[in-house]
Protein backbone atom coordinates (compact mmCIF):
# COMPACT_ATOMS: atom_id res chain seq x y z
CA UNK A 1 0.00 0.00 0.00
CA UNK A 2 2.74 2.75 0.67
CA UNK A 3 4.47 1.83 -2.20
CA UNK A 4 1.51 2.75 -4.14
CA UNK A 5 0.63 5.74 -2.53
CA UNK A 6 4.90 6.64 -3.13
CA UNK A 7 4.37 5.85 -6.72
CA UNK A 8 1.05 8.15 -7.10
CA UNK A 9 2.74 10.77 -5.09
CA UNK A 10 5.98 10.57 -7.98
CA UNK A 11 4.16 10.31 -10.52
CA UNK A 12 2.24 13.64 -9.69
CA UNK A 13 4.91 15.10 -8.47
CA UNK A 14 6.68 14.51 -12.34
CA UNK A 15 3.28 15.85 -13.95
CA UNK A 16 3.90 18.90 -11.85
CA UNK A 17 7.70 19.32 -13.01
CA UNK A 18 6.75 18.81 -15.97
CA UNK A 19 4.01 21.52 -16.55
CA UNK A 20 6.31 24.00 -15.20
CA UNK A 21 9.21 23.01 -17.56
CA UNK A 22 7.12 23.53 -20.41
CA UNK A 23 6.02 26.95 -19.22
CA UNK A 24 9.76 28.05 -18.23
CA UNK A 25 10.90 26.56 -21.64
CA UNK A 26 8.29 29.48 -23.01
CA UNK A 27 9.61 32.43 -20.86
CA UNK A 28 12.95 31.60 -21.79
CA UNK A 29 11.92 31.55 -25.45
CA UNK A 30 10.66 34.68 -25.20
CA UNK A 31 13.46 36.05 -24.07
CA UNK A 32 15.04 39.64 -26.07
CA UNK A 33 13.64 42.48 -28.60
CA UNK A 34 10.90 41.26 -30.51
CA UNK A 35 8.36 43.22 -32.88
CA UNK A 36 4.71 43.44 -32.85
CA UNK A 37 4.72 42.99 -36.89
CA UNK A 38 0.90 42.37 -37.01
CA UNK A 39 -2.85 42.55 -35.76
CA UNK A 40 -5.81 40.69 -37.05
CA UNK A 41 -8.68 39.47 -36.27
CA UNK A 42 -10.81 36.27 -36.87
CA UNK A 43 -13.41 38.41 -38.71
CA UNK A 44 -10.88 39.84 -41.48
CA UNK A 45 -11.59 43.03 -42.57
CA UNK A 46 -15.20 43.28 -41.12
CA UNK A 47 -13.55 44.49 -37.69
CA UNK A 48 -12.23 47.91 -36.79
CA UNK A 49 -10.39 48.37 -33.65
CA UNK A 50 -10.37 51.64 -31.47
CA UNK A 51 -8.13 50.60 -29.00
CA UNK A 52 -5.92 47.79 -27.59
CA UNK A 53 -5.47 47.03 -24.09
CA UNK A 54 -7.03 50.41 -22.76
CA UNK A 55 -4.65 52.27 -24.60
CA UNK A 56 -4.02 53.43 -28.21
CA UNK A 57 -5.04 52.10 -31.58
CA UNK A 58 -4.11 48.56 -33.58
CA UNK A 59 -2.00 51.38 -35.81
CA UNK A 60 0.54 52.35 -32.53
CA UNK A 61 0.94 48.56 -31.58
CA UNK A 62 1.67 47.34 -35.08
CA UNK A 63 5.14 47.66 -35.34
CA UNK A 64 5.55 48.78 -31.40
CA UNK A 65 8.98 47.20 -30.33
CA UNK A 66 8.89 44.72 -27.08
CA UNK A 67 11.68 43.75 -24.90
CA UNK A 68 11.21 40.74 -22.74
CA UNK A 69 13.57 39.99 -19.91
CA UNK A 70 12.95 36.20 -18.74
CA UNK A 71 14.80 36.17 -15.63
CA UNK A 72 13.02 38.99 -13.84
CA UNK A 73 9.58 39.11 -15.70
CA UNK A 74 10.30 42.42 -16.56
CA UNK A 75 10.25 44.10 -20.16
CA UNK A 76 8.89 47.45 -21.77
CA UNK A 77 7.20 48.38 -25.24
CA UNK A 78 7.97 51.01 -27.52
CA UNK A 79 5.61 52.69 -30.28
CA UNK A 80 7.47 53.16 -33.44
CA UNK A 81 4.42 54.79 -35.56
CA UNK A 82 5.12 58.64 -36.06
CA UNK A 83 1.52 59.50 -35.52
CA UNK A 84 1.51 57.89 -31.64
CA UNK A 85 3.35 59.35 -29.02
CA UNK A 86 6.96 57.56 -28.84
CA UNK A 87 7.42 56.44 -25.63
CA UNK A 88 8.70 53.80 -23.48
CA UNK A 89 6.18 51.82 -21.38
CA UNK A 90 7.28 49.32 -18.29
CA UNK A 91 5.45 46.03 -18.21
CA UNK A 92 5.39 43.10 -15.88
CA UNK A 93 4.92 39.80 -17.60
CA UNK A 94 4.34 35.96 -17.10
CA UNK A 95 3.24 32.75 -18.06
CA UNK A 96 0.76 30.05 -16.78
CA UNK A 97 -0.65 26.93 -17.73
CA UNK A 98 -4.08 25.79 -17.86
CA UNK A 99 -4.92 22.33 -19.21
CA UNK A 100 -2.92 22.27 -22.18
CA UNK A 101 -3.00 25.65 -23.12
CA UNK A 102 -0.17 28.19 -22.18
CA UNK A 103 -1.07 31.89 -21.32
CA UNK A 104 0.96 35.13 -21.33
CA UNK A 105 -0.20 37.42 -18.76
CA UNK A 106 0.73 41.13 -18.66
CA UNK A 107 0.38 44.35 -17.22
CA UNK A 108 1.24 47.91 -17.86
CA UNK A 109 3.40 49.67 -14.96
CA UNK A 110 2.95 53.44 -14.57
CA UNK A 111 5.83 55.82 -13.78
CA UNK A 112 5.76 56.11 -10.02
CA UNK A 113 4.03 53.05 -9.43
CA UNK A 114 5.00 49.79 -8.23
CA UNK A 115 4.12 46.56 -9.81
CA UNK A 116 2.74 44.66 -6.72
CA UNK A 117 0.05 47.87 -6.54
CA UNK A 118 -1.47 47.34 -9.85
CA UNK A 119 -3.69 44.88 -10.09
CA UNK A 120 -5.46 45.22 -13.76
CA UNK A 121 -4.05 43.30 -16.89
CA UNK A 122 -4.55 41.29 -19.77
CA UNK A 123 -4.68 37.45 -20.36
CA UNK A 124 -3.65 36.39 -23.61
CA UNK A 125 -3.17 32.66 -25.38
CA UNK A 126 0.44 31.75 -26.47
CA UNK A 127 -1.27 29.83 -30.21
CA UNK A 128 2.34 29.17 -31.61
CA UNK A 129 6.20 30.01 -30.52
CA UNK A 130 9.48 29.91 -31.82
CA UNK A 131 13.25 31.17 -32.14
CA UNK A 132 11.70 33.70 -34.98
CA UNK A 133 8.21 34.60 -33.62
CA UNK A 134 5.57 33.83 -31.77
CA UNK A 135 1.19 34.53 -31.96
CA UNK A 136 -0.49 36.09 -29.06
CA UNK A 137 -4.45 35.53 -29.03
CA UNK A 138 -7.31 37.72 -27.34
CA UNK A 139 -11.06 37.38 -27.07
CA UNK A 140 -12.60 40.33 -26.89
CA UNK A 141 -16.51 41.23 -26.68
CA UNK A 142 -17.67 43.01 -30.30
CA UNK A 143 -21.01 43.95 -31.33
CA UNK A 144 -22.99 41.41 -29.12
CA UNK A 145 -20.51 38.76 -29.78
CA UNK A 146 -17.06 37.58 -29.34
CA UNK A 147 -14.33 37.92 -31.47
CA UNK A 148 -10.39 36.67 -31.73
CA UNK A 149 -7.60 39.12 -31.81
CA UNK A 150 -4.14 37.46 -32.95
CA UNK A 151 -0.56 39.30 -32.26
CA UNK A 152 2.04 38.14 -34.17
CA UNK A 153 5.52 38.70 -32.99
CA UNK A 154 8.79 38.92 -34.67
CA UNK A 155 12.25 38.40 -33.78
CA UNK A 156 15.16 41.60 -34.12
Amino acid sequence: MKQKILLLALIALLAACSTTKQVRNSQKGLKGNWTLSTITTDQGNKVEIKELFNQASPDCFEGSEWSFVSNNNSGTYSFMDVACINSTHSIKWFMEQDGDDIYFLWKFIPDGVKPKDVTAGYKLKLLSESETEFVLAQDAAFEGSVISIYYQFTKN
